[in-house]
C-alpha cells in the first residue's frame, strides 16, 4: 500500500495551473521584452524581484554579462509585466578580475535622492595602480561623495539608472578622482533602491492614522 494520499487519487499538475507573463524591462531600459516567468496568482507576482544580466536587457557588448541587474514587478495586465528598476551589482568574477596586489581598493557608501523623489544606497569602488596611504583615500571618497551629491539629485530615476549601469556616471568620477592618485578602474558597484514617492507617503500617513484612531477612541471613552 502506498503511503499518503488515498489511494488510486490522481496527483494534480501545478504547472497546468500556471500561466506565462511577458515582463517588461523598466522604463530606463526601453520597456521592451525581458522573459518569460511562470505565476499562478497574479495579485502574489506583484513585487516578485527577477535577476538579469545587462547583456540580457541591451544585447549589445557581452561584457555587459559583467553587471547584474535586478527588476521587480510592479503591474500585471492581460498577461504582461512591467517592472522597476530594483538595483544592480557587479558580477563577482568581474570585481574579483579587477582586485590586485600592490593595489588599493577604496569604497563608499550612502544614500542619495533622485529628483523624483527615489532613493537608492550607492556603493562605489575605486582600485589605485599602486598602494595609497589612508589620507589619499579619505580624499578620493569625499571627492566622489561631492561629485555624486552633486549630480544625483539634478537626475530623474532614469537618467540615473542609465548613468548608473551603463558607466557614464563612473567615467565622471574617475575624471574628478584622479587628480588625486592614479586610479585603475572606479565605478559604482551597486545599487539598491531604498525607497519610492509612494512608499514614503503610505509611511508618512500611517502616524497620521494612528493619531486619529488614538483621538476617537479618547472621544468614545469620555461619552
Amino acid at each position: 500500500m502506498v503511503k499518503g494520499g488515498k489511494r488510486g487519487g490522481r496527483v494534480r499538475d501545478k504547472w497546468r495551473d500556471k500561466q506565462w507573463v511577458v515582463v517588461k524591462s523598466p522604463s530606463a531600459f526601453g520597456g521592451g521584452f525581458l522573459n518569460y516567468i511562470p505565476i499562478t496568482v497574479t495579485e502574489l507576482a506583484r513585487g516578485r524581484v527577477i535577476e538579469n544580466t545587462m547583456f540580457d536587457i541591451l544585447k549589445q557588448d557581452p561584457t555587459q554579462h559583467q553587471t547584474k541587474v535586478f527588476v521587480q514587478i510592479d503591474k500585471i495586465n492581460e498577461g504582461s509585466a512591467t517592472t522597476i528598476f530594483k538595483g544592480h551589482e557587479y558580477a563577482k568574477e568581474f570585481l574579483r578580475s579587477l582586485i590586485r596586489r600592490g593595489s588599493s581598493m577604496i569604497t563608499h557608501v550612502h544614500d542619495y535622492m533622485t529628483m523624483d523623489g527615489y532613493t537608492f544606497r550607492v556603493v562605489l569602488i575605486a582600485l589605485s595602480q599602486k598602494r595609497l596611504n589612508s589620507s589619499k583615500k579619505h580624499e578620493i571618497r569625499m571627492i566622489a561623495h561631492k561629485a555624486l551629491e552633486d549630480k544625483i539629485p539634478k537626475l530623474n530615476i532614469d537618467q540615473f539608472v542609465q548613468e548608473a549601469t551603463m558607466g557614464k556616471m563612473g567615467a565622471d568620477l574617475l575624471a574628478a578622482a584622479k587628480i588625486i592618485a592614479p586610479l585603475r578602474h572606479i565605478g559604482i558597484k551597486k545599487t539598491k533602491l531604498i525607497s519610492t514617492p509612494e512608499s514614503r507617503a503610505l509611511l508618512m500617513a500611517k502616524p497620521i492614522e494612528k493619531t486619529l484612531s488614538s483621538s476617537t477612541e479618547q472621544a468614545d471613552d469620555k461619552i
